[in-house]
């Protein structure tokens, strides 16, 4: 199996806080993380204004900001260019071993 790059763990975690994964370990296994890593990755795209961290009384949750959403538009978009357009995910990856 092809290791994540950094980008695309980041992606994932992104689209899993879109998609309502709010809890942390909701996100955890969404994005298939270890706890450690995941922490490391939540305060990335904290400090880059990415996502925020909401505290309340059952614990923390985490949600997407405008700039975290826009991102994510963009990748979105750039996945369907290539993707679509230069054959599967897949023949790309072999192409450019």
């Amino acid at each position: 199996m092809a290791r994540r790059s950094q980008m695309e763990i980041l992606i994932d975690i992104l689209k899993a806080v879109a998609e309502g994964k709010e809890k942390p370990t909701h996100i955890m296994y969404r994005a298939n993380l270890s706890w450690i890593r995941l922490k490391k990755q939540l305060t990335f795209l904290i400090n880059h204004d990415l996502l925020r961290e909401v505290p309340s009384e059952n614990g923390t949750t985490y949600k997407i900001t405008q700039k975290g959403r826009e991102v994510l538009e963009y990748f979105r978009k750039l996945e369907g260019e290539l993707f679509l357009r230069k054959g599967s995910r897949a023949e790309i990856y072999i192409r450019y071993r």
